[in-house]
This record gives structure tokens, sequence and C-alpha cells, in this order.
């Protein structure tokens, strides 16, 4: 097994790394995440149309960008016990993804799963229970994929690797070393299907530091302690990532 200090300097190459970022395992074992979003090709009435044309996609992607960054905002609150300002913000969430629903004008099966999924959220932030952590993340889950299905600019992919990562925070914390195994598989083929387009882009830094130095780590991480170490240099990284597409 890798010493903690190797990973500590190999994860140092691609950012900061920041040990208070673990979390402490004071909430019961968080029940797995499945968020599968359906896209519909059925043809709306054409009032629906009419009223889901008021607003452009950008515009739409946007939104869903804000809600993205809303349960973000909330997962790190919740981590660090600030539960009042989680409280605030989940009522900001909860505010946009409302917006939302009116931006597309009609109600489908991807919504309801965002509204569900903020309604657990609101009764875990409420309980004071740090499963909202898992809860929080799910939100962002749904609400990238809700923004593929409008065409966006940024990939799917490069919002899911920074799910992936507050997921090794999440299982770390609870000790889970098969989930964590199943976190770093689900990286490395989500990094696969991303690196075409990064390579396309002109991404070559990019794809060398998460490539060859994080994802290997992931990947050869053998105790929640490793994986917990790697789960900032892995969300810091993807900031990165973003700038590719944001050129």
């Amino acid at each position: 097994m890798k010493s903690v200090i190797k990973l500590i300097l190999k994860a140092s190459l691609v950012g900061t790394l920041s040990l208070s970022l673990s979390v402490q395992s004071v909430y019961a074992s968080p029940s797995p995440i499945s968020v599968p979003i359906e896209v519909s090709d059925s043809n709306d009435d054409v009032n629906a149309k009419k009223v889901f044309a008021i607003v452009s996609k950008d515009e739409q992607v946007g939104t869903l960008n804000q809600i993205g960054e809303y349960s973000k905002t909330i997962y790190n609150l919740i981590k660090t016990n600030n539960w009042t300002e989680a409280k605030h913000h989940l009522s900001l969430l909860k505010a946009v993804s409302d917006s939302f629903k009116t931006q597309k004008g009609r109600t489908d099966v991807n919504l309801a799963k965002l509204d569900s999924s903020i309604t657990v959220l609101q009764s875990t932030v409420a309980a004071k229970n740090h499963q909202a952590m898992c809860d929080a993340n799910q939100v962002s889950a749904i609400a990238a994929q809700l923004a593929m299905q409008l065409e966006p600019k940024m990939p799917l992919e490069v919002a899911m690797l920074d799910y992936y990562g507050r997921e090794l925070e999440i299982w770390a914390a609870d000790k889970n070393t098969a989930r964590l195994k199943n976190v770093a598989g689900k990286i490395r083929e989500t990094w696969e299907a991303l690196r075409p387009a990064i390579q396309s882009h002109g991404g070559s830094p990019q794809l060398l530091k998460f490539d060859d130095t994080l994802v290997a780590l992931v990947e050869t991480a053998s105790s929640p302690t490793e994986y917990s170490l790697l789960a900032a240099p892995v969300q810091g990284e993807v900031n990165n990532l973003r700038k590719v597409f944001q050129q």
C-alpha cells in the first residue's frame, strides 16, 4: 500500500490539498445514489411548446447551473455543520427550481425527479442529518443531467467528475471501501468518455494532470484515508477541466 506521504506529494501536483475537507463520520450510512435521467423525444402539445420557447436553451442551462451551484454550496455548509446557512441556501435553491419549471412551461418525469430530490434534501436538512450531503450531491447530478438535454457547451462528464469527487469524501468518511472502489471505477469510465472532447479543445495539460496523476492514484488507492486525500484534488482539477470548454 502506498504511504500517505507519497500520496500527498503526488496529489499536490494537481492542486492544493486540503485535509480539512474530510468529513466526520457522524451520520448513518447513506443509501446508494442512482439518478437515471430519461430523455423524452415525444411531441408536446402546441401550447406547451409556445411556453417553452419563451426562454432560450442557454437561459435554462444557466438556471440549472445555478441549481447545481446552490446544491454544492449546501453540501459544503453541511460538511461544516452550518445548518442555518444550509437552510437559507436551500430556500434559494427551491426558488430557482420553481423558476426553472416556469421556464420550461411543463412538468415531465425529469422535473419530477428534481422536485423529489429537493423534497428529500429539505427533509434531511431540517433533521440536521448528514445524509443531506448525499442528497445535495444527488440534486447536483440531476441538474447536470437535465442541462445535458439542452445541449450545453459543457460536457456532462465534467459535472459528473465533480459529483464523484464529492462521493469520494462521503464514502471515505463512512469507511465504505467497496463503495469507494465503485466510485473509482466510475471516475475512470467518466474520464475516458470525456478525454476526446478535452483533446479536441486543446486541453493537453489537463489530460496529463487528470489522467496520468489523479485517475491513476484513485484507481490504486486502497484505504478510506487514501481516497479521502484524493477527493479535494479531484474536485479542484475539475475546475481546470471546465476552463477548457470556456475558452
